[in-house]
C-alpha cells in the first residue's frame, strides 16, 4: 500500500468515527461530554491526512480528477477554521458525515485521469477552473451548515428552549454574519470558476450547437447564489429565509456533485 493509500485510509477512517462522536457529543448529558473534543481532534487528524494524500498525488502524479478529495480537504480546513477562530464548534457535526461520503465517492465512483501534459497553459486554466470551483462548493457546504445552526438556534430561541441550547454555540447576530460571508465567498469563487471555463470554451472554441445539462445546471446554481445574496442585501429579506435560500443551494450543489458532476472539468466525471 502507498503513502498516499494509507493516508487517504486513514483520513477516511478519521472522518468516519469523527461523526459519531460529534453525533453522541450533541447530546445534552454528561456521559458524552467528551466527545465533542475527540472528534474535533479526529476531524483535524482526517484533514490533515487527506491534505497530505491530495499533496502526495499531485506531486507523484499530477492526477487530475480527485476533485473529492480536493473538496474534502478545503472543508476541512474551512470548519477547522471555524471551530477555532469563530467558535463554530458544531460545525464538524454537518462536515465530518459529508467528508466520509465524499471519500466514499471518490474511492469507489471516481476514475483517476491524467492531463496529458500539465505544463501547458491549457492545464493551468482547467486545474484554475477547479480549484476555483471546489473552493466555491466547500463555502457553500459551510455555509449550509451555519445555516442549520442558525436556524436550529432561531428554533429553540422562539420556543423559549433555552436549556436545550448547545453549549458555546455563537450568537445568532453572529451566525447570520458568518453566514452572509460564507455566502459571499462562495458565490465569488464559484464565478471565478465559471468565468475560468467560459475563457478555456473561447480559447478553444468549444462546439455550443448542444448546451450541456451540466453547463445549464451550473449556471442554474450561480443564479441562485446570486438570488439569495440579492434577497439578503437588496430586498431585505429576514434571515430565516437566507438561511432557508442557503439550504436550496446547498442541494443544488449536491446535485451538480454526486449527479451530474457539474464542476468535474469539461465533463469529466
Amino acid at each position: 500500500m502507498s503513502l498516499a493509500h494509507l493516508t487517504s485510509n486513514i483520513g477516511l477512517l478519521g472522518f468516519a468515527i469523527a461523526s459519531v462522536l460529534y453525533l453522541l457529543g450533541v447530546q445534552k448529558s454528561d456521559r458524552w461530554r467528551w466527545a465533542t473534543p475527540s472528534a474535533f481532534t479526529l476531524f483535524c487528524g482526517a484533514t490533515v491526512s487527506v491534505t497530505i494524500c491530495l499533496a502526495l498525488i499531485v506531486k507523484e502524479s499530477g492526477l487530475l480528477d480527485i476533485s473529492g478529495i480536493l473538496l474534502t480537504s478545503a472543508v476541512g480546513w474551512l470548519a477547522i477554521a471555524g471551530h477555532v477562530g469563530f467558535n463554530l464548534r458544531l460545525i464538524g457535526a454537518f462536515v465530518a458525515p459529508l467528508a466520509t461520503l465524499l471519500l466514499l465517492v471518490q474511492f469507489f465512483l471516481v476514475p483517476m485521469r491524467l492531463l496529458s501534459d500539465m505544463s501547458t497553459p491549457d492545464a493551468i486554466l482547467v486545474k484554475t477552473h477547479i480549484a476555483m470551483a471546489i473552493f466555491g462548493q466547500a463555502f457553500a457546504i459551510i455555509a449550509c451548515g451555519i445555516s442549520i445552526l442558525f436556524l436550529w438556534q432561531q428554533n429553540l430561541l422562539k420556543k423559549k428552549l433555552l436549556d436545550q441550547l448547545p453549549q458555546n454555540l455563537p450568537a445568532i447576530d453572529r451566525l447570520e454574519g458568518l453566514l452572509t460571508g460564507s455566502l459571499w465567498a462562495g458565490f465569488v469563487f464559484i464565478t471565478l470558476g465559471l468565468l475560468s471555463g467560459a475563457l478555456f470554451a473561447q480559447v478553444h472554441a468549444v462546439a455550443r450547437q448542444n448546451l450541456d445539462v451540466k453547463i445549464i445546471w451550473a449556471i442554474l446554481v450561480w443564479a441562485w447564489y446570486l438570488a439569495t445574496l440579492l434577497a439578503r442585501n437588496v430586498f431585505g429579506r429576514p434571515s430565516k429565509r437566507i438561511a432557508q435560500m442557503a439550504l436550496g443551494g446547498f442541494l443544488l450543489l449536491a446535485v451538480t456533485y454526486f449527479g451530474m458532476g457539474i464542476f468535474r472539468p469539461f465533463g469529466g466525471g
